[in-house]
């Protein structure tokens, strides 16, 4: 399958300084150039990955996307909170990571690799984060992959009795004041349980970076993003999981019928594999994303 050899990708650490806080914080990235014909017409996929995950994890997943698709770039960006970043920020200042201040990182970093055009991909959190980007900045994003992607009040589609808990809970008015108070129990729970990344040592640094990342993203309405989303020229794509034990597949329908009738626009399921699709179904991974790249 390959006849050329693709250049390796290579780490960087990029220090961002936003909207005049005094801490600079330093972002690590992997990136891969292109094995183009045409390099005035080269464009970037850029991804960025789920709640508890890093880019670093999907090693074989960007090996064979960048085997697959060759006049691609590959960025790969661990954000405020994430990844090797959160190893080497020593700074405690937000209680909530909002997606204004990630969407920040991003334009940052894209910048300093002066990429312009860009297909968003993102895993479950990341896949949040890159259709609140789309949504502020449709200018130059060529179109949203989207992998097991956040729903607002995802919970809420669970079957059965679960569900209508989850439901009801959504509505009453205590719900969004109690719920910094829950989360570090649900974690904490999680992790007893094994449902966190297993590749990660869990430091309470990076229990509480968990926590700050999803009070930032509980605040995006997913229905509104959609609803409100500009043209993007290759449309919003999703790959979502039978067996995936986060998001329920309802959601993820929901989310789909909510991307606007006149976006190109699919939806793949796929059978025998879970939520974290890129560290654990890379092969699934990569050919669902060479089929719908513009």
């Amino acid at each position: 399958m390959l006849d050329y050899k693709v250049p390796p990708l290579k780490e960087k650490v990029i220090d961002v300084s936003l909207k005049g806080r005094k801490e600079i914080l330093q972002v690590y990235t992997w990136y891969g150039p292109a094995k183009s014909p045409c390099p005035d017409k080269e464009k970037t996929i850029v991804m960025l990955p789920g709640l508890d995950d890093s880019v670093f994890l999907y090693e074989k997943a960007f090996t064979l996307i960048r085997a697959l698709n060759p006049s691609y770039s590959l960025l790969g960006i661990d954000l405020k909170g994430q990844g090797k970043t959160i190893e080497h920020d020593n700074t405690h200042s937000l209680k909530t990571i909002s997606l204004e201040y990630q969407e920040e990182i991003i334009k940052s970093v894209l910048a300093s690799y002066g990429i312009e055009k860009k297909f968003l991909m993102g895993l479950s959190y990341g896949a949040g984060v890159a259709l609140h980007y789309a949504h502020k900045n449709p200018e130059n994003v060529l179109g949203l992959g989207l992998i097991a992607p956040y729903v607002s009040e995802f919970k809420a589609y669970k079957p059965g009795l679960p569900g209508l808990y989850y439901f009801l809970t959504f509505l009453n008015p205590f719900t969004p004041k109690m719920t910094p108070y829950t989360l570090p129990f649900y974690f904490m729970n999680a992790r007893l349980k094994g449902r966190l990344n297993p590749d990660t040592s869990w430091s309470p640094k990076k229990m509480r970076a968990l926590t700050r990342l999803t009070l930032g993203i509980l605040k995006l309405d997913t229905d509104k993003a959609l609803d409100e989303l500009a043209h993007l020229p290759g449309g919003v794509h999703l790959l979502c999981a039978c067996q995936d034990a986060v998001v329920p597949i309802g959601a993820h329908r929901h989310f789909y019928n909510r991307i606007p009738a006149s976006m190109d626009k699919s939806f793949s399921l796929e059978d025998g594999i879970g939520h974290r699709v890129l560290s654990e179904h890379p092969k699934q991974a990569a050919r669902w994303l060479s089929r719908i790249l513009p």
